[in-house]
């Protein structure tokens, strides 16, 4: 470098001294790297308790400054070795701070460390608690979920088991009906109501004198007991043995000829393997007979010496007047088809979507499956099969003891005839023509008819009442009572629209408001693309499109309502998504529909609602009929559909037909059903018991050779006794 440059190294040495001294700029350093010298070490950054004080520069004169020479400081043995020492000094303490920072990052690495680890335990801790009570929850869900699945299929399989066993019972019915249709013929409706009903008024001629004939014989067997009675001693069976007893013997033979069907059907009955209730009463009079042969022909056998004529003869006439009114019963029940033009049938079928047995009215598909029922063996008869049997083979076994015990086999017709006697007891023979009789009655009076108590008693054990709008409501209750317009179209258009959608539905609201509409000169419309929806009916009149529904139909399209309008009977009408108007509607309660309603609440049957009518709800039926909540229940509009499908109870028997609509004549059906099923069953119950019994005190008697406890006049009282609880229920179903 030239030596000219000094000056101007010097000018820039004094200049970059305004320079703050840091460790990014060292003056000295940039100084001899200019001037061509050796370049100091570059100086580590200084760390000194005592910041160095600035060098402030002294400016020079301006005319002396490329005169005068750089000034440089003396290098001397002293200052390099204080400068040495310097350094030495600042890289220990460099090395020092290093180490400390060292040793500060080592801690904060460890501290990093420990927390992380910490952190990490905790974390896993956590995951494992969590994990913990996650299999825990799921373990507890998994056990409920198990109860869930287990009770479900519990109830499924009770359920499964209950339908099984419904669908067994149908089976065995079907099979027991295919079974008696053989053997059933029938004649034309009108015919055989002639012929029942001569043949009623002939039994009801010929009962009366087998009655006759049965207290003539009663008088017979008690005057010789009682002295205040008179009596030919030519008739006195305790003087006169022989004509006393020819004289009872006659008047048996002769109530046998009057009854000679009735006494001839118990002994066929027996040989066609089906025994009914006249066996007993057949060989009731058999075993009279041959008792007074016995003692005519073995004068000094003891026992009693009357024998059981009176009390043979009375259950001849009760016999008889059970057929005669079964007959009379028969004759009423096609009377009542005869008379309808299109019957309705009621049906007890089971329904297998909700699983119950629903009492419903749908078309008589063939008019001689009625017929059929009505001449179908009946629930007497079948009880007939079970204890006929049992009583007359307990009759003989009883009687064969009594007589060996007592070492007399002659005896045998005495013992045979008084447990007979009591076998049959007038209440188990009355069992159900009265009853069936006076309930034909007052059905044929309601415009109704029954096939008998077997019928009956399906009827009795349905749960619900399929009820239509026709039973609700009749033609005539429903009126138009005012029409609210809100200024979009006329009250006429109003109407029309509402008619026409209501008329296109099917609805019987929809005959209402069309005689509405003509009554007052309305315009009629025709709607197309008609569907019924929950809540109302839509539809398309012209090119607008029309809705007419209840309010809950409203809020659940959006449309407001005004307060004034809310209610039950309430039809809102919107075109094209714009309240147009409000009709109200009022729904009466006739009186016999209110009757019927309560007589199906005091029987405890609940009502299905198979209506289409939108206005008609479980809610306003409940509050219209003054019932309890939950009374009726409606199912959705697929369900009605299903319902009211014509072929719904198709394949099952006629209970009962009806030639009258509404509610009233089909609960009449309903409780009338109930009363005779009812009387019959109690008759039969009470019937068994007195014959049972009857036949084990009269048994221990005769066992005991005990002939003063076993007279006619006892037997006779047994009878009535016992007859009266059954008479006093059969007066239950007039």
């Amino acid at each position: 470098m030239d030596r000219k440059d000094d000056m101007d190294l010097e000018s820039l040495k004094n200049m970059l001294s305004d320079v703050p001294d840091t460790d990014e700029f060292d003056l000295d350093s940039i100084i001899a790297e200019v001037s061509g010298q050796a370049p100091a070490k570059a100086a580590e950054p200084k760390i000194t308790a005592e910041p160095e004080k600035p060098v402030e520069p002294q400016p020079a004169p301006a005319a002396e400054t490329k005169a005068e020479e750089p000034k440089t400081a003396p290098r001397n043995k002293k200052d390099k070795t204080a400068k040495k020492a310097a350094e030495t000094a600042a890289a220990e303490h460099e090395s020092v701070e290093e180490a400390r920072e060292a040793r500060i990052a080592a801690r904060e690495q460890k501290m990093e460390e420990r927390e992380r680890r910490t952190a990490q335990k905790i974390a896993e801790r956590q995951a494992r608690r969590e994990a913990k009570l996650a299999e825990k929850e799921a373990a507890e869900k998994a056990a409920e979920q198990q109860e869930i699945v287990e009770e479900a299929a519990a109830e499924a399989a009770s359920r499964k088991a209950s339908i099984s066993r419904k669908q067994a019972r149908a089976a065995r019915i079907a099979a027991d009906q295919a079974e008696e249709e053989e053997d059933i013929k029938l004649v034309d409706p009108e015919v055989a109501m002639h012929a029942a009903r001569r043949r009623s008024g002939i039994l009801s001629f010929r009962s009366l004198l087998v009655l006759i004939l049965a207290a003539a014989a009663a008088y017979l067997s008690f005057a010789p007991s009682f002295e205040a009675l008179p009596l030919p001693v030519v008739l006195d069976i305790l003087q006169n043995p022989t004509i006393g007893i020819g004289a009872l013997a006659a008047l048996q033979i002769l109530a046998l000829l009057i009854g000679i069907d009735v006494f001839g059907n118990g002994f066929s009955s027996l040989l066609h393997g089906r025994p009914a209730r006249g066996t007993l009463v057949s060989f009731a009079a058999l075993a009279s007979l041959l008792h007074c042969a016995s003692l005519l022909v073995f004068p000094d056998q003891g026992g009693v010496a009357v024998p059981y004529t009176a009390v043979s003869i009375l259950l001849l006439y009760a016999e008889m007047r059970e057929a005669r009114g079964r007959s009379l019963a028969q004759a009423r029940s096609y009377r009542a088809v005869c008379e309808a033009e299109q019957p309705l049938a009621v049906y007890s079928h089971y329904d297998s979507e909700i699983d119950a047995c629903n009492a419903v009215k749908c078309p008589l598909y063939d008019a001689s499956s009625f017929l059929t029922e009505i001449e179908r063996p009946d629930t007497v008869d079948r009880f007939s099969l079970i204890y006929t049997p049992i009583a007359l083979a307990l009759a003989i076994i009883l009687s064969l003891v009594a007589s060996f015990n007592c070492g007399e086999p002659v005896r045998f017709f005495w013992a045979f005839s008084a447990i007979l006697s009591v076998s049959a007891p007038v209440g188990l023979l009355c069992a159900f023509g009265a009853s069936y009789k006076n309930t034909a009655s007052r059905l044929l009076r309601s415009g109704a008819a029954i096939a008998g108590a077997r019928q009956a008693n399906l009827l009795r054990g349905t749960e619900k009442v399929m009820l239509l709008e026709n039973d609700l409501f009749p033609t005539g209750s429903i009126e138009l009572e005012a029409i609210d317009n809100l200024g979009r179209i006329t009250d006429e258009q109003i109407l029309g629209c509402a008619a026409a959608l209501t008329e296109s539905a099917g609805l019987e609201l929809g005959r209402v408001l069309t005689d509405t509409t003509k009554e007052r000169f309305g315009i009629t419309f025709t709607a197309r693309d008609v569907r019924l929806v929950e809540g109302g009916v839509t539809g398309a009149v012209g090119t607008s499109r029309i809705v007419l529904g209840t309010a809950a139909l409203m809020v659940k399209m959006g449309i407001p309502i005004e307060s004034g309008h809310k209610g039950q009977i309430n039809m809102y009408l919107v075109v094209d998504n714009a309240l147009a108007g409000v009709l109200t509607m009022r729904y009466q309660t006739t009186k016999n529909t209110y009757k019927a309603m309560r007589l199906m609440r005091r029987m405890h049957m609940n009502a299905v609602l198979a209506v289409r009518d939108f206005n008609i709800s479980p809610a306003m039926v409940e509050e219209e009929f003054d019932l309890r909540r939950g009374f009726a229940d409606q199912p959705d509009p697929t369900g009605v559909d299903r319902l009211l499908n014509p072929n719904y109870a198709k394949g099952d028997a006629p209970a009962a037909i009806l030639t009258r609509e509404g509610a009233g004549p089909f609960m009449q059906v309903l409780r009338g059903a109930d009363k005779l099923a009812g009387a019959v069953r109690s008759a039969l119950t009470l019937g068994t018991f007195a014959g049972l019994l009857g036949m084990l005190i009269v048994f221990y008697l005769l066992y005991q050779n005990a002939a003063d406890a076993l007279p006619v006049m006892n037997i006779l009282l047994y009878q009535i006794i016992w007859y009266i609880p059954v008479f006093i229920i059969t007066q239950q179903t007039r």
